[in-house]
């Protein structure tokens, strides 16, 4: 997810542009001509620092534009925080857990639950649990809609649900709103792999997006619901995990 850059200033002057994880890093980088050209060896010092002014206030300028254009084009990841090793064994079954709603957004964690749950079974690499199941262990363990469980609920949900691996989350941000006049929902969520039998978070993982920036960055059709926009993010974390070393099941 890296991205350099070189745009060339006036005369004596470089902008280096970095792009480390959607964060732009920026820098002017100088250097001297071993032999300048004679029209420039001629000036007088007032005319060389006049020419050098007037260079830095263009690179500025051009820097500006630049880096303008790439925060205006950049895209937002999924952020992968690895906190543990995953098991060395592939799991093969896994539940998911009612996420919980931190937003103003009204069972924003309903829908986000569902979609990336579908989104889960579409990949076909794990047996997942239906969420029926899951809420059966809930009640039957008294953790009430908006909780989590604890470390030791966890364990004796890991023997019953016979999983090797939980996955949470949380939405922390849900609201759909316009973009002048086109529809621009936005959400941010995090979700957590969790070793069901320790009860331990392995890796953590923090999403935010807007609808609008699909069309204007990926050019993907517009996305105009929270839950198109669910879909489209939960798409990229699950991809992520593959990539970045999520195994599946070998059974």
């Amino acid at each position: 997810m890296n991205s350099n850059s070189e745009l060339p200033g006036l005369h004596n002057q470089v902008i280096l542009i970095n792009r480390i994880n959607g964060i732009l890093w920026v820098k002017i980088k100088k250097w001297r001509l071993k032999k300048q050209p004679s029209h420039l060896r001629k000036k007088t010092a007032p005319e060389r620092r006049r020419l050098d002014r007037h260079s830095s206030a263009w690179s500025a300028i051009l820097l500006l534009l630049w880096a303008t254009l790439l925060s205006g084009c950049g895209s937002r990841f999924p952020e992968l925080q690895r906190l543990a090793p995953l098991p060395l064994k592939p799991p093969c079954r896994v539940s998911v857990l009612p996420f919980i709603n931190k937003s103003n957004y009204t069972q924003a964690d309903l829908i986000v639950y569902k979609i990336f749950m579908a989104e889960l079974l579409q990949s076909t690499h794990f047996r997942v649990t239906q969420e029926g199941d899951v809420r059966k262990v809930y009640r039957q363990l008294k953790i009430y809609p908006q909780q989590s469980p604890q470390m030791e609920q966890l364990r004796i949900m890991a023997d019953r649900l016979n999983s090797q691996i939980f996955i949470s989350g949380t939405i922390i941000k849900a609201q759909e709103k316009n973009s002048g006049r086109i529809p621009n929902p936005s959400l941010t969520f995090t979700l957590q792999i969790i070793d069901a039998a320790s009860g331990k978070t392995l890796w953590n993982t923090y999403h935010t997006q807007e609808g609008i920036r699909y069309q204007k960055v990926m050019h993907f059709g517009l996305v105009t619901t929270i839950s198109g926009l669910a879909r489209r993010m939960s798409h990229e974390i699950v991809t992520l995990w593959f990539k970045e070393g999520l195994q599946p099941c070998n059974d």
